[in-house]
């Protein structure tokens, strides 16, 4: 033991013999612990120690993640008469790194627990949105500015099938705002590099790579089977084509754009929202709205991407805070975040519903 009688090295601790070991993380029950620990919060144990401690006694070992938590709720217990009560130093972070022996919850992969460990310890994430992420299915459609942080964080979150969709090639005139490639990849299927990005960054997902241009008559067969659709273009006419493809499918579909230092980001998903036609009716083909000719701050684009895999990820796990119905607009020189209500138009071509409105909130 070192620094005081409350607290035990890993090493030490894995030979000591303790009549309880305790847990206290938040997030026990969903990663690795020592063998044999209980899973019981802070303010539960401390509430009522007796409940869970047998008596004074009793030789108790506490964890919890790097070992301050657990020395502050041991020195309590020992303060409330549980004078064997010790703390784990540097906490299970500790033991891990020993290589020690840990037992893990079913469900996941030892690797899966030490790849994914930061978002399993997320409230409400756990084994369950981690294995929801494992088995689903999402199209990104183009990897260029948008796609290449969607496609870079939806990989490495473990989404288990990405399918990539791009039918250009890498440019150098891309680098500065899609930084999933180099300059070696100059001249290179955009699809093909970016696959091979995402497979070195996570090699325990499956991807399907198409470069294959979307339009109406194709857009329902390549999408179909997905759960997700993202879509990171900057072509109106493909957008809308994706879009009566996800409408036809009832699959979400997560937008994103940029112009200049501004973005956009919505989630369409016509089982309880509007389309992407209901707020974007018109096909314009304005070459003045393309980068190549107004400009992009490589940034922006960054955190539209980001707001679009988070969206994505959001939805797979359940999570009831998805931005479904919404418009958010990002200003770069302001750093401001607005938000737009939308609901769906009567009119629309695509989705055909009955109401019509769009309301600042």
């Amino acid at each position: 033991m070192t620094g005081s009688t409350a607290r035990i090295q890993a090493i030490e601790a894995n030979k000591a013999d303790f009549d309880l070991v305790i847990d206290i993380r938040p997030h026990a029950g969903s990663t690795p612990t020592v063998y044999g620990a209980v899973a019981v919060t802070a303010d539960r144990l401390l509430s009522n120690p007796s409940q869970f401690i047998g008596s004074n006694e009793d030789v108790v070992l506490v964890v919890c993640d790097i070992g301050l938590r657990s020395a502050i709720a041991t020195d309590q217990l020992r303060s409330m008469g549980y004078s064997a009560a010790v703390s784990l130093e540097g906490g299970i972070e500790s033991w891990i790194t020993a290589g020690l022996p840990t037992i893990s919850p079913e469900g996941l992969s030892r690797d899966d627990y030490a790849r994914y460990d930061r978002q399993l310890k997320l409230p409400d994430f756990g084994i369950h949105g981690q294995q929801a992420l494992a088995g689903a299915r999402v199209a990104i459609v183009g990897v260029g500015g948008l796609g290449s942080p969607v496609l870079g964080y939806l990989a490495a979150a473990g989404v288990g099938h990405l399918t990539i969709i791009d039918s250009d090639n890498v440019e150098l005139s891309n680098l500065h705002r899609q930084p999933i490639y180099t300059t070696s990849d100059v001249g290179r299927a955009k699809a093909e590099a970016a696959a091979s990005y995402a497979a070195a960054l996570n090699p325990m997902i499956k991807i399907t790579v198409s470069t294959t241009r979307i339009d109406t008559t194709n857009a329902a067969d390549i999408l179909r089977g997905h759960d997700v659709i993202v879509t990171c273009i900057d072509s109106f006419e493909t957008t809308h084509a994706i879009n009566g493809a996800a409408v036809l499918l009832g699959v979400p579909m997560v937008f994103g754009s940029v112009y200049r230092t501004e973005g956009q980001m919505a989630v369409f998903d016509v089982r309880s929202g509007p389309c992407y036609a209901c707020v974007f009716p018109g096909q314009s083909t304005d070459p003045g709205l393309d980068c190549s000719i107004v400009g992009v701050l490589g940034p922006v684009t960054g955190v539209i991407g980001s707001m679009q895999a988070t969206e994505t990820i959001k939805m797979i796990i359940g999570s009831s805070g998805v931005s479904t119905g919404l418009l958010i607009l990002y200003d770069a020189e302001a750093q401001s975040i607005d938000r737009l209500s939308l609901q769906k138009v009567a009119s629309c071509a695509t989705c055909g519903d009955r109401r019509a409105s769009r309301i600042r909130v």
